[in-house]
């Protein structure tokens, strides 16, 4: 028996089971990261985790689920670090809209792809952090937190992504559930035909 998806072509129970497993597996990766985050076992030197792990979730995901996965991640992070509420959300959100829309139309999906728009990523939250945190209101901190906790987490982060990347991949081999447009024209084929039958 098949289940027809928005979007997508028909899946099949086994699939839909697949799915399911694999986003669960993303939520764990992500609350490990979170976990470490909280407890930050590297001390300064603490990597923005949950930011990597939505960023290589896009990577490998649709546009929508990859955004509501993002927009988890930012919260999560915020918990974390302490800071506003949704505020990391509202930057992470579209930058893993742009990394999906880079992978689907422009560029492969490999590693060091993968590792530059981490980066990008990575910087503009914490720009746009440090912006409304510090700038704006003109903080005296401002060098000693970009210096001794900002440079060092970036640097943790990106010696970080590598593993967090393979470990996403590998639970999308594993899972990940390939719609091609054969089986998509399939599928509305079998919706024309059943209307057919069903006026007939």
């Amino acid at each position: 028996m098949k289940f027809r998806i928005l979007r997508y072509s028909a899946m099949t129970r086994r699939e839909i089971y697949k799915s399911i497993a694999k986003w669960v597996l993303f939520s764990l990766v992500l609350l490990v990261s979170y976990t470490i985050e909280v407890t930050m076992p590297f001390a300064s030197w603490q990597p923005y985790l949950t930011l990597t792990t939505a960023v290589a979730v896009s990577f490998f995901s649709e546009e929508l689920s990859g955004v509501v996965f993002a927009a988890f991640a930012g919260m999560m992070h915020d918990l974390a670090m302490g800071s506003l509420f949704g505020f990391t959300s509202i930057w992470l959100m579209p930058c893993c809209l742009f990394v999906t829309l880079l992978v689907v139309n422009l560029i492969h999906r490999n590693i060091l792809n993968f590792l530059w728009m981490n980066l990008t990523a990575v910087i503009l939250v914490q720009s746009a952090e440090l912006l409304f945190k510090y700038i704006i209101w003109r903080n005296p901190d401002i060098d000693v937190v970009l210096i001794n906790y900002v440079l060092p987490a970036l640097i943790a982060t990106v010696i970080l992504s590598a593993p967090l990347y393979l470990i996403i991949r590998q639970i999308n081999k594993k899972l990940g559930v390939e719609n091609n447009t054969d089986d998509i024209l399939t599928a509305f084929e079998d919706v024309e035909d059943d209307e057919d039958k069903v006026r007939y």
